[in-house]
């Protein structure tokens, strides 16, 4: 039987014209649609159709005609597909085909338009083996979309197997505009509440929020009592939200409203997907817009709420047509199908096949669609289970569909304790927190008193609001009880995954407060990878009370990161420094912090993953989850990690140094536990790396092996060593140990000892020291790291010595920044954090404007050596990615004025940025108000063999200036002096040229020698 033809008489061919086929572009203001494109392939051709896929195609006699067949179709875009530039933007289109499928007798399967970039569907429709189908639907253009990109092609269902399929007859028409020139606005009504898009598009959505292996998991044609019911128990016990695109006869339905509110109330999001399963493809932008607008009343209606968000809209059949442009004037941003399993009727249903299915619709980015409703769907719920179980355990993510939602349409959470402590509990041993009546707005507070650790105060489990990717606002009102002193406090959040624990800071979100006003502790957060448990609390210092309110946690919209500043990477690789890195953790791995990363850094060090107490917090139990969120982001974004730490003094749990409850000692039984412990530990982040990377590509290019193991000061210990418990029970020997072991099961790796201070004169001889006697004990030391938490007073020629220094005791080791930053307080007691500074610290300058300004000068200055250097210095990591996510702005107390960084808050580039890239643009260097730096020096011992004491010839400290360089430094008693028997206290006076004055002060002890007695 011959086939009805759809032969163009006089079509007009442009470009391109193959025997019967024939392709015009359209004119730019048509206002009558044209023959875009027609091919019969009668010429034995199928140009201007250009070949999509990987199936062979060829033209033959089908039917007493010619055909295309495309053989061995293993893919749903094997085919064919129409050429660049024929679609465009704001165009209406028409498309049309025969498809016919070569197969066996009964045997069917569905075909429809795909249209690129977003992967709208337009005309779906079954096909069969049994005769000749017409796959025909309309598509509008977004007005924006990009002629070079915009292109379809034919889509074919899965049938298990690659198989063969025949199309002949393929017709567009369209025009290059909409008819009437111009966009379609709704129909005016006040009362209409949009759906809650924000900057909703006309092109649907394909993508998942974020970065490496998550997924948008969406669901259609629910709400249905059963399966809508097994896949939010489902969601509910993973911790997982998604998106539901539902039908407003089905929330009609018997327990259709009552599964829309648990829907909502259990923090996922809307989708509209029409009042019916209705194919709006040839409908009229009239009807489209009253089909949404009911459905958002029935929805509404169902969660009694008017405005509840429905953000998003999806063309029920993939069937587009004007219901784009439609739902996006409405407020809705439509959503494309994404990737499906093809769980509807004509398909494959079974348990094994969808399983399968949705197993390869998990690609990283993706949308995946999966169905509730619209049949028996028990088969997708099994699916479901078992596949979402099996990526949870890989470490796949969930997130919301990009666009659309402002993640805070379902996950704002807000505490005004009007009604008591509004879900709010205890953090630590015998914390009491209860209903307080000093309140900044309302009549209710939350009280938080009997604290006995700085990390003890008050929670809120924030699981269910806190969506992966999505950055937040956290704010919430502080005051301190009657009678207590200003103390510091701050946010922040517990992530539990696996076993293992991780607290990460808000950023900003720390501050002084008082028992005397209400101060506002705010800032932002990001969770970045999926979480068993998320809690917000409230932390200071140990004894003080304080009350909260007004706590809220609401959407927070990211400014972009900037395109047309030089990546840091390249500016410094083109220099010679390899490895541009930052300190991050998981909130980093997503959204702009995301976009910066990959622009400006080619390695990162896991700012606390990587510590012991993350990956080994009870003996034997290795929790990996938090380092393995950061090495899928490094394995996607082809990004290097720096190891960090192996062996450590801090953030180690006690049970390392323990037998049962007894404290170990340096007893040979004891040693030989510690050591074994010490191994067990190394082997088994290694095992876990190596069964990661089974070609040996781990990211990981180092280690810091050992970290601050010198003291600030005096110690009895060889090369005044920290006095850890590492040393008090191995000695010396646990660095020699801990390197042996980091060379014997990370042999790839370079294997660094890591210190702060390095730049101080005195550390850094102890640091040589003891890494000389590494070098004498052939311990397989390969580098040399400096931390440099340095401040904008601390001479750069002290690092700059240190550095020199190394590269005289053996120019092969490797040096590396490891943790860079540079505070502009007027003190700066180091970097441990195991005992916190005794003296408050104070801003050096009166505006914040000035202090940036310098910090961009130190940058300028500190860059400028560490080029010169290159030759040695392989590898400079930030310790942190911005200003707000700085550890100085809450160690050892709130210092709000800190910028240490070369972002600001808002991840935008600061002066210090400009110091590095261009320090022509720095901005005029302020007033010197920075008094000179003296070094540090130990107390002085001498010996005096009379009554009259001791000419002690000391050495003077150096005394540099940032600005002047070095200055002259008055020391009384001066060098040379007899001191008398006892402690003579020497003082040390320096001024630079501004008049600047800084006294530092050491003690010269002289003891006397009595011959002839003990």
């Amino acid at each position: 039987m011959m086939r009805r033809r759809c032969l163009i008489a006089g079509a007009t061919a442009f470009g391109l014209v193959a025997g019967a086929g024939a392709l015009a572009l359209p004119a730019a203001n048509a206002e009558e649609p044209a023959v875009l494109l027609s091919e019969d392939f009668e010429d034995g051709d199928f140009g201007p159709l250009t070949q999509n896929g990987g199936a062979a195609l060829s033209v033959v006699d089908a039917d007493g005609d010619k055909a295309l067949l495309i053989k061995g179709r293993a893919n749903d875009y094997d085919g064919v597909k129409t050429p660049a530039n024929l679609l465009q933007a704001g165009g209406t289109y028409s498309f049309s085909a025969q498809v016919k499928l070569s197969a066996a007798a009964g045997t069917t399967t569905s075909a429809r338009f795909v249209v690129e970039p977003a992967y709208s569907w337009v005309g779906n429709t079954t096909v069969s083996a049994d005769a000749w189908t017409t796959v025909s639907g309309t598509f509008n253009a977004p007005a924006g979309a990009d002629p070079a990109t915009l292109r379809a092609y034919l889509g074919t269902g899965d049938l298990g197997a690659p198989y063969d399929y025949l199309v002949d007859d393929v017709v567009i028409t369209g025009t290059a505009e909409p008819g009437d020139g111009g966009t379609w606005q709704p129909t005016p009504d006040p009362a209409f509440v949009p759906g809650g898009a924000v900057n909703p598009t006309t092109t649907p959505v394909a993508t998942a929020r974020g970065t490496g292996n998550v997924v948008a998991l969406t669901f259609d044609d629910g709400p249905n009592p059963g399966e809508t019911t097994a896949i939010l128990d489902l969601l509910r016990d993973k911790g997982i939200t998604a998106t539901f695109c539902i039908i407003g006869q089905n929330v009609q339905a018997d327990g259709g409203a009552e599964l829309l509110r648990r829907i909502v109330a259990e923090g996922h999001t809307l989708c509209n997907h029409g009042t019916s399963y209705a194919d709006m493809g040839s409908w009229t932008q009239a009807q489209v817009e009253s089909d949404l607008k009911e459905n958002l009343r029935i929805i509404r209606a169902a969660g009694g709420d008017p405005a509840l968000a429905v953000p998003y809209f999806r063309a029920p059949n993939g069937s587009w047509g004007a219901t784009g442009e439609v739902a996006a004037a409405l407020g809705m941003q439509p959503l494309g199908l994404g990737n499906v399993i093809f769980d509807w009727d004509g398909n494959d249903l079974s348990e094994a096949t969808l399983t399968e299915n949705l197993r390869k619709a998990f690609t990283p980015g993706a949308v995946v669609l999966a169905h509730d409703g619209g049949g028996d769907r028990s088969n997708t719920v099994r699916a479901v289970t078992t596949v979402v179980g099996e990526k949870l355990a890989e470490g796949w993510t969930f997130a919301l569909p990009s666009g659309g939602a402002s993640a805070g349409e379902t996950t704002g959470i807000t505490s005004s304790f009007e009604s008591g402590t509004d879900g709010w509990t205890a953090r630590g041993d015998g914390v009491q927190v209860t209903a307080g009546s000093d309140a900044r707005t309302g009549t209710g507070s939350l009280l938080v008193t009997n604290r006995t650790q700085p990390w003890h105060g008050a929670a809120l489990d924030v699981t269910a609001g806190l969506p992966v990717g999505v950055a937040v606002e956290v704010s919430v009102w502080a005051k301190l009880a009657p009678g207590q002193q200003p103390a510091s406090l701050k946010v922040s959040v517990q992530r539990d995954n696996g076993g293992g624990s991780a607290y990460d800071g808000v950023a900003g979100a720390g501050a002084t407060v008082t028992a005397d006003g209400w101060t506002q502790l705010k800032g932002t957060y990001t969770l970045g990878g999926a979480a068993d448990k998320a809690q917000v609390y409230v932390e200071g210092p140990v004894g003080v009370d304080f009350v909260l309110d007004d706590f809220s946690l609401a959407p927070f919209a990211e400014k972009p990161i900037q395109t047309d500043v030089p990546g840091l990477k390249d500016v410094l690789g083109a220099d010679g420094i390899e490895h541009v890195g930052v300190a991050i953790d998981a909130r980093e791995t997503t959204g702009t912090a995301a976009d910066l990363i990959r622009k400006h850094f080619n390695a990162f060090t896991p700012e606390n993953a990587g510590k012991p107490e993350s990956v080994q917090p009870v003996e034997g139990q290795f929790a990996f989850t938090q380092l393995d969120q950061l090495l899928d982001f490094a394995d996607a974004n082809g990004v290097e990690v720096y190891g960090h730490v192996l062996a450590w003094h801090s953030q180690t749990p006690a049970w390392f140094f323990k037998d049962g409850t007894r404290d170990l000692t340096n007893s040979p039984a004891d040693q030989a536990l510690l050591k074994a412990r010490m191994e067990a530990h190394i082997k088994g982040i290694a095992d876990h790396i190596d069964a990661r990377y089974p070609e040996g590509d781990s990211p990981i290019w180092a280690w810091d092996v050992v970290n601050e193991v010198i003291a600030d000061g005096d110690t009895a210990n060889p090369h005044d060593m920290r006095d850890s418990r590492w040393f008090q029970v191995l000695g010396e020997g646990f660095v020699d140990e801990a390197f042996r072991l980091a060379d014997r099961y990370f042999p790839d790796a370079a294997l660094f000892i890591n210190d702060y201070n390095t730049e101080m004169p005195e550390k850094r001889a102890d640091y040589l020291d003891l890494i000389r006697g590494l070098e004498a004990r052939n311990v397989p030391i390969d580098g040399v790291g400096h931390q440099a938490h340095v401040d904008v007073a601390r001479p750069v020629q002290w690092l700059e010595d240190s550095i020199k220094a190394v590269e005289a005791l053996n120019p092969e080791l490797l040096q590396a920044i490891t943790e860079l930053d540079v505070n502009a307080s007027t003190e700066n007691q180091g970097a441990d954090v195991s005992g916190a500074p005794v003296d408050p610290y104070s801003p050096a300058f009166e505006n914040d404007e000035d202090a940036a300004a310098e910090v961009g000068y130190y940058y300028r200055d500190l860059f400028s050596m560490l080029r010169e250097h290159n030759e040695s210095v392989d590898s400079v990591t930030f310790w942190g990615i911005s200003n707000a996510r700085t550890w100085l702005r809450t160690w050892p107390m709130a210092r709000p004025w800190e910028q240490p960084l070369p972002f600001d808050d808002d991840l935008q580039v600061t002066p210090a940025y400009w110091g590095i890239v261009d320090p022509s643009r720095l901005p005029a260097r302020p007033a010197d108000v920075l008094p000179p730096r003296i070094a540090d020096q130990s107390d002085i011992q001498a010996v005096s063999n009379g009554a009259s004491g001791a000419k002690v010839a000391y050495t003077l400290p150096s005394a540099i200036d940032t600005l002047d360089g070095a200055v002259p430094l008055n020391c009384v008693p001066a060098p040379g002096t007899r001191f008398r028997i006892g402690v003579t206290t020497v003082t040390c006076t320096a001024a630079d040229e501004a008049g600047n004055v800084r006294t530092s002060s050491f003690d010269v002890v002289v003891t006397r020698t009595l011959h002839g007695k003990p």
